[in-house]
């Protein structure tokens, strides 16, 4: 069920999808980046299960594929670079083995979940000094701050500044992220496949594996397929300095134990050639996810009821049982070597979060040896029950609390352009840049008093490049 089209590297594809709409407004994991538990902005799999987006399979080829990836967000924001590399092996008898290695490396600032004020906040951490690690070794968290020792306890901590006005942003922010993906797909019968996977990532802070079946299966001539797959995940969350209390005030001082989280997600779908240049393909997937939600780096300030002041922190807090819906509709259509792909997702949540996210592409050759791809993406999303940017210190504290950046609301356009080109049959090079702007959905909140020229909302702006080579063997 594949249209005529030279498609550009797998890897890249990969990598495009985890660009400006999943890195921006990130919280302290890699993880979170390609995580829709955490970022419902992210992929989830009733978008990426499109039986017509996967490599067309030759029997008897072996395919490697690279790239890497260059992401920046305006303002000093979160910087990354990501190399990947994949094989992809096709036997004689029509099972593909597959392996994918990424390396992930972030570094820069990023909303700490504070409100501004009109002077300058310091804020409190533990240090990883303190526990007796090497001096010079970098932490996911504040690790750009001052050192400070209790001349009576001994104690360090670390403290970082906030300047008046300004979005308090956690300045020293460092993870890295190793993840390893496998994958084999067989036919068990005429027009069955089965499809089996592996995944495991590790963080300074962060653990994930999770392992995957889908089973597809063709009928009437092989234009319809229809699919049913499951994910189980388990991610293991464990900063070197403890999981927070909920609600517990900010401080330097070590936390509680790692604490656990697992996924269950479901998804079904059906792909139908229309015409012979024209498929459709419908998607519904759905989620469970119980266990540690909460993000331990994230903090909220409690302000004065009438002049907005901060006066004191508090560490975020989140349920622990969550629910996800997905709906997904794609149509790709060729007419001669040009396809126009075009698709929506509706998403919903238990946490309150609805969003809506429309993609549309053209690919466009030039010549037998070359293609141009432009595209747009848009995105909206309304904001959790929870999500506030600040609490009022005159009223008693809700179950449930976040200003995490990732939960509000707000509206994303993406612009893309990517391209590639043949040096011979079995060479691809190919490139793409996507321009990434966010914007404020509804109303914006403002601080008790007369504070409206402070800006609560964190959304940010992003630039990602990526470029990578496809040899086919």
């Amino acid at each position: 069920m594949q249209l005529s089209k030279k498609n550009k590297g797998r890897v890249g594809a990969t990598l495009c999808l985890i660009t400006a709409n999943l890195f921006t407004v990130t919280g302290l994991h890699a993880q979170d980046i390609t995580d829709s538990t955490n970022n419902p902005s992210a992929q989830d799999s009733a978008e990426s299960l499109n039986v017509y987006d996967q490599p067309a399979s030759t029997p008897g080829t072996t395919t490697i594929d690279s790239a890497v990836l260059f992401y920046k967000e305006d303002g000093g924001r979160i910087q990354a670079i990501e190399p990947m590399v994949s094989l992809t092996h096709n036997t004689e008898n029509d099972s593909v083995f597959s392996a994918k290695l990424t390396f992930d490396s972030l570094t820069g600032a990023t909303p700490n979940g504070a409100a501004p004020w009109k002077s300058s906040q310091i804020f409190t951490s533990p240090t990883r000094q303190a526990n007796g690690d090497d001096e010079n070794e970098g932490s996911t968290g504040a690790s750009g701050g001052t050192i400070v020792i209790d001349p009576i306890t001994g104690q360090r901590t670390l403290e970082y500044t906030a300047d008046a006005f300004m979005l308090p942003l956690d300045s020293g922010f460092v993870d890295q992220r190793t993840a390893l993906d496998l994958g084999f797909t067989t036919p068990l019968t005429s027009g069955t496949k089965l499809s089996l996977g592996l995944n495991g990532s590790h963080e300074r802070d962060y653990n994930s594996f999770s392992g995957r079946a889908s089973i597809a299966q063709d009928f009437n001539n092989k234009t319809t397929t229809l699919s049913l797959g499951v994910n189980y995940e388990h991610d293991v969350s464990k900063p070197f300095f403890g999981t927070p209390t909920p609600f517990s005030v900010m401080s330097g001082d070590q936390k509680g134990p790692s604490q656990n989280k697992n996924v269950l997600s479901l998804i079904a779908g059906v792909t139908q050639v229309m015409t012979r240049n024209w498929l459709l393909q419908f998607n519904y997937s759905y989620g469970s996810v119980t266990g540690y939600q909460t993000d331990p780096y994230k903090i909220l300030s409690v302000v004065d009821p009438t002049t907005g002041a901060p006066q004191t922190y508090l560490y975020e807090s989140r349920p622990e049982k969550r629910t996800r819906h997905a709906f997904y509709a794609g149509s790709k259509l060729a007419l001669g070597s040009y396809v126009t792909d075009l698709s929506a997702r509706y998403y919903h949540d238990s946490w309150g979060i609805n969003s809506i996210t429309a993609n549309m592409s053209e690919h466009i050759p030039i010549g037998d040896l070359m293609y141009i791809e432009p595209g747009v993406r848009y995105y909206h999303q309304s904001a959790a029950d929870f999500f506030t940017y600040y609490l009022p210190s005159n009223v008693a504290l809700p179950l449930y609390a976040s200003a995490d950046s990732r939960l509000d609301s707000f509206n994303a356009i993406t612009l893309s352009l990517s391209g590639g080109y043949m040096i011979n049959d079995q060479i691809e090079l190919y490139a793409m840049v996507d321009a990434y702007r966010q914007s404020k959905a509804g109303q914006k909140d403002t601080l008790p008093g007369n504070n409206q020229d402070l800006k609560l909302y964190a959304g940010t702006n992003a630039l990602s490049m990526m470029t990578g080579v496809k040899v086919k063997f």
